[in-house]
């Protein structure tokens, strides 16, 4: 609730409120297994399961699909075996954050300290909003988890020298290949991979950059984003 200056007071009925989280990330799944519990759909997810919990976001990364929900686990469960989904591992009340604050520091990252954590964390917000599946204890959960985020990179520089999986993918191919410039190099896929390994691409000097993708019009957007 907000009072007349604006402070915004969360009651024990949110604090204390159920809390579950279910997960799969590389640690425990191959790429295959991973795109099968992907959900393509993002909204059409939400939109699913709006009447069986207080709130519900969908954090999908490269490497890793975690489904938050303002509600119990067991139901989470039962939602998901609905859905077809399985291998997930599932954490709730303090496990639950526990395990979100890991994600959010870069801790659970396939490299670790990597910064991308925290936009996927607040565009998963933004989407359950935008669907109106979000609720005060998921909002509340996510920001401060973002935050707790950011002061852990600040305080411990686990970020130092740290790289995303597109800027990894370069410097592997630069090792492989000695330098990229004046090379021609076709990126295939113009999803978040896709476009990761591109923007690392494009301070590499190439002669040409071509994307190759399943619709025409996306590679166009990630081909503009580049320029």
């Amino acid at each position: 609730m907000e009072n007349s200056r604006g402070k915004v007071f969360v009651t024990e009925d949110v604090l204390f409120a159920p809390l579950a989280i279910a997960g799969l990330s590389h640690h425990a799944a191959t790429v295959d297994l991973l795109e099968k519990f992907r959900f393509s759909d993002e909204e059409a997810f939400l939109e699913r399961a709006r009447n069986r919990f207080h709130g519900i976001m969908l954090i999908q990364t490269c490497n890793r699909v975690e489904v938050l929900v303002h509600g119990d686990a067991e139901s989470l469960h039962d939602f998901l075996e609905e859905e077809e989904r399985e291998g997930f591992t599932i954490y709730s009340g303090t496990g639950a954050l526990r395990h979100l604050l890991k994600v959010a520091s870069g801790m659970d990252s396939m490299i670790v300290g990597e910064d991308q954590i925290l936009g996927q964390l607040k565009k998963a917000m933004s989407t359950a909003q935008q669907v109106n599946t979000s609720s005060p204890l998921l909002e509340l959960c996510i920001n401060k988890a973002v935050h707790v985020g950011v002061e852990v990179r600040k305080r411990t520089q686990i970020n130092r020298g740290a790289v995303s999986i597109g800027s990894a993918a370069v410097m592997l191919a630069e090792e492989q290949l000695g330098t990229l410039k004046g090379r021609h190099i076709l990126v295939i896929g113009s999803g978040e991979m896709g476009m990761l390994v591109a923007q690392a691409l494009a301070a590499k000097d190439l002669t040409a950059m071509y994307v190759a993708n399943r619709t025409y019009e996306r590679a166009v957007i990630l081909a503009g984003k580049i320029g």
